[in-house]
C-alpha cells in the first residue's frame, strides 16, 4: 500500500546514506505522531518494504531503493516514531557465510554470478578488462558473498555499491576517469574541511610472492603515479598464481593508498547528482582544487533546515 501522501505532514526528517566499497545503503525516517496512529493502527511491521525517492518537485528524483524495516523507536512527549531500515537486497541468504571455489572465471564474472544469485543486474565499463585477472581457483572460505567479493574488489583494484536493484561493479581507474556530474563552488557550501596528508603516501610498491611453477620467490616493482612527498616504498608479500595477478594487486594495493593523498567534507544544499560513484568538480579553494570522487553521500531532509546534501569524497585529479 502507498501512504505517501498519508504520511508526508507528518515526516520531520528522513537520513539516506549511500556508500561506495561494497556498503550497502541506510535509511531512517523521522515521524511526528501526536495522533498515535505509528503506535497504533499504522504501527509498522519490522521487514516491512519501504522504497524512497528524493528530490525537487518538478525535477528527476534520485531514486534510493528499496529498505527494509530493522528497528523502531519511540520518543516522547512530543511522540516521535523513527523507523530505521537496511537496504532489502540485504536478505537472509546475502547475510549466510558460505564456502565456495570459482574456477577459470575473472573478477567481473564472479561479481556477475553474485549478482545473478540475488536477482541484482550487473552494472560495469565493459565485460572484459585489462586488470581483470583470470584465476585457475579463488575460494570464498566461510565469508558472506558481498564480504568476499569486497575483498576480491579492493585486492584488484575495483570499486562497488548496491543500489536500486543493481551491482555497479567498477575499476577505480575508470571511475575517477568519468566527467565530473557537477561543479560545487565554496559559495555553495554550508560547510567544508579538507585533508591533505602524507603518512602511508608511497613512491612504487615492490610485490614478492612465490612463483608455484619455478618454485621461486619473484619480486616486481611498480612506481606511482606521482612522487611521494616522503619517498616511502610500499612493501607487499601475498600469494598469486602468476605475475599478472602480482602486477594487478601490486598496482591495486598501491593506489589503495594513495588514492586518499587528498580528502574532502563537504555539505551544502541538497543535490541528487551527489551519489557515491559520481565524481564532483570542487572550485574555490586554490590548491585543494580538482575533481573529486564521491565515496559517501548523506541526503537529509528536514523541517527545521530543509533538503542537504553532505558528502565524503577523494581527489582523483587537480
Amino acid at each position: 500500500m502507498n501512504i505517501t501522501s498519508d504520511v508526508s505532514q507528518m515526516v520531520l526528517a528522513i537520513r539516506y546514506v549511500d556508500r561506495l566499497d561494497g556498503a550497502s545503503g541506510e535509511l531512517e525516517v523521522e515521524l511526528e505522531d501526536s495522533m498515535k496512529l505509528w503506535q497504533g493502527p499504522w504501527y509498522p511491521a519490522l521487514g516491512d518494504a519501504v522504497s524512497l525517492q528524493i528530490g525537487y518537485s518538478g525535477q528527476p528524483l534520485l531514486d534510493c531503493g528499496d529498505f527494509q524495516i530493522d528497528e523502531l523507536e519511540l520518543d516522547g512527549p512530543p511522540d516521535v516514531m523513527r523507523i530505521r531500515c537496511l537496504a532489502a537486497y540485504i536478505t537472509p541468504a546475502m547475510r549466510t557465510a558460505n564456502t565456495m571455489a570459482y574456477e577459470n572465471m575473472g573478477i567481473v564474472e564472479i561479481a556477475a554470478q553474485i549478482a545473478g544469485k540475488y536477482g541484482l543486474t550487473l552494472v560495469t565499463a565493459s565485460s572484459e578488462s585489462e586488470s581483470d585477472v583470470v584465476f585457475a581457483r579463488v575460494t570464498q572460505r566461510r565469508q558472506m558473498d558481498l564480504e568476499f567479493l569486497k575483498r576480491l574488489a579492493r585486492e584488484h583494484n575495483f570499486d562497488f555499491t548496491v543500489r536500486a536493484g543493481q551491482l555497479v561493479f567498477y575499476e577505480r581507474p575508470a571511475l575517477e576517469s568519468v566527467p565530473a556530474a557537477v561543479t560545487i563552488t565554496r559559495s555553495n557550501t554550508i560547510r567544508f574541511s579538507f585533508r591533505n596528508r602524507a603518512r602511508r603516501i608511497y613512491d612504487g610498491a615492490e610485490f614478492s610472492y612465490f612463483d608455484p611453477d619455478t618454485k621461486e620467490l619473484i619480486t616486481q616493482s611498480v612506481p606511482a603515479d606521482q612522487p611521494s612527498p616522503t619517498g616511502d616504498t610500499l612493501k607487499i608479500v601475498a600469494r598469486c598464481e602468476n605475475a599478472q595477478q602480482a602486477q594487478v594487486k601490486a598496482e591495486a594495493l598501491l593506489h589503495l593508498h594513495n588514492m586518499v593523498f587528498v580528502d574532502a567534507s563537504i555539505e551544502g544544499p541538497g543535490n541528487t547528482v551527489l551519489v557515491a560513484g559520481n565524481n564532483v568538480l570542487l572550485s574555490g579553494w586554490g590548491a585543494l582544487d580538482g575533481a573529486y570522487l564521491v565515496e559517501t553521500a548523506k541526503h537529509h531532509l528536514a523541517r527545521a533546515t530543509g533538503y542537504t546534501t553532505a558528502i565524503a569524497a577523494r581527489r582523483v585529479s587537480a
